[in-house]
């Protein structure tokens, strides 16, 4: 019985001994893991992007309106009734075509009917009168428009006048033809500035052999104050600003952080241009820089390549 009581027992500490290492074994294995885990956090993740080389322009937004070269008004040269109205609104008229007659007859006097011919080559933009109304010499019956170039008119506020002049681009854009540009270029500044509103009067001609834009129409303008061909541009999002008036952004080299003041020049768009501090190629961090110092190790999201490669950890043989 002794001899089988031993036996036992000593079963008994064998299982207490392999249970114990098993559980010191897998205590060490979690510390290992979690050390790992505990270096992979210390790698802070970012997006980045390149520093590009591209084309750039600076410009002033502004709405305006359509109008024609000639917007004139037809007027009767009698007084009487309206005999007849040979337009319509829309036509096409030229010069010296007749557009209206005018009954001019008077109690006890005979005449023959008046006519009214148009003023200028151009679209009839609108009838003022009806047949049968009573007019007089000073009662506009018509409007006629000229369309083949025209005009936008804009409105620069007081602190903006000195930044544009007469023969700089404009780039116009119209509801009513999403996507399309028209080109063209100022001509004209008014000589004094609107009491009221402090602003200056522009005016932008440009071609319009379609006759797409309207008299009246509403337009979004592009005034293009400078053009940069060639120059190294970082996006906004990687450029901070500091108090005194620097910039700075972190460049990614090794993985690693690294803070470099810059110089900026002109902004379109999400793109700015960098003078000096950056090379074209270089990968600069756009989200995830307000906390970061120099020489951290990083885990970068390329924006413009995709998403980093995950590692993968090859099994071995037991």
């Amino acid at each position: 019985m002794k001899k089988s009581t031993k036996r036992i027992l000593t079963a008994i500490l064998i299982v207490i001994l392999l249970i114990a290492g098993y559980r010191v074994s897998k205590i060490i294995i979690n510390r290992i893991q979690a050390s790992r885990k505990t270096e992979e956090t210390r790698k802070i993740p970012v997006k980045a992007e390149a520093v590009r080389r591209t084309d750039m322009q600076s410009t002033l937004k502004l709405t305006g309106d359509i109008i024609g070269t000639e917007v004139v008004n037809v007027f009767p040269p009698a007084p009487g009734k309206i005999e007849s109205i040979l337009i319509k609104e829309g036509n096409f008229v030229r010069k010296g075509a007749v557009v209206f007659k005018i009954d001019r007859d008077i109690v006890g006097m005979e005449y023959n009917l008046a006519i009214v011919e148009s003023p200028i080559t151009g679209h009839v933009g609108k009838i003022m009168v009806d047949r049968g109304m009573t007019v007089t010499n000073a009662t506009p019956l018509a409007q006629i428009v000229n369309m083949s170039s025209v005009e936008a008119v804009i409105r620069i506020m007081e602190e903006n006048i000195n930044r544009v002049d007469i023969g700089m681009r404009a780039l116009i854009t119209v509801e009513s033809f999403p996507g399309r540009i028209f080109s063209g270029r100022i001509y004209k500044k008014s000589a004094v500035l609107d009491q009221l509103s402090r602003t200056q009067e522009v005016r932008i001609r440009l071609d319009n052999p379609g006759m797409n834009l309207k008299h009246g129409m509403f337009a979004n303008i592009e005034i293009v104050l400078s053009s940069r061909p060639g120059v190294v541009a970082a996006p906004v999002d990687a450029i901070l600003s500091g108090l005194s008036g620097e910039s700075d952004v972190f460049v990614v080299e090794d993985g690693r952080a690294h803070k470099r003041t810059i110089r900026t020049g002109i902004t379109t768009g999400r793109l700015t241009e960098v003078t000096s501090g950056l090379r074209a190629g270089e990968i600069v961090v756009t989200l995830g820089q307000e906390t970061l110092a120099d020489g951290d190790e990083l885990l970068v999201y390329r924006e413009d390549e995709g998403p980093p490669a995950v590692a993968t950890q090859k099994k071995t043989g037991d």
